[in-house]
């Protein structure tokens, strides 16, 4: 089985993260729609500057997250806990980005909040409809 396809698989078919942010006195998490882009192995958000999760990511950009769907049955458990480091895009990379979330939520557009790239550096996959506890990582 390729892992990292697994993966990528994984993430294309999902929506909503949640990021945690923090400094050395506080934490914070945060759910968040996202797009990933498997060239870079990134995640794309949209989040205001004055959130209190952005106000931390500011200051620290090494993050944890999870991506994980709700099923009824314990045997579809799957679910992705990541690392990553964050970053507010600008100029063409936030163009680029732009692009890519507007064509998956359009209702975006309407939104004034920056872009951010979330660029994975280790990702661990529980897959329950493998084999019970199956575990599938990926790290850069």
């Amino acid at each position: 089985m390729n892992e990292t396809k697994h993966i990528s698989d994984f993430l294309k078919n999902n929506h909503l993260l949640t990021l945690c942010a923090n400094t050395h006195s506080d934490l914070w998490c945060a759910s968040c729609y996202y797009v990933f882009d498997q060239k870079q192995m990134s995640l794309f958000i949209m989040t205001s500057d004055s959130s209190h999760h952005s106000q931390l990511m500011m200051l620290n950009k090494n993050i944890v997250g999870t991506i994980a769907p709700q099923p009824q049955n314990i045997i579809d458990i799957k679910g992705i806990q990541f690392k990553g480091d964050i970053e507010k895009l600008r100029d063409k990379a936030a163009e680029r980005a732009n692009t890519l979330y507007y064509t998956t939520f359009p209702e975006a557009k309407f939104i004034s909040a920056p872009i951010w790239r979330i660029k994975l550096t280790m990702i661990k996959m529980t897959d329950n409809s493998l084999t019970f506890g199956k575990k599938l990582f990926w790290h850069q």
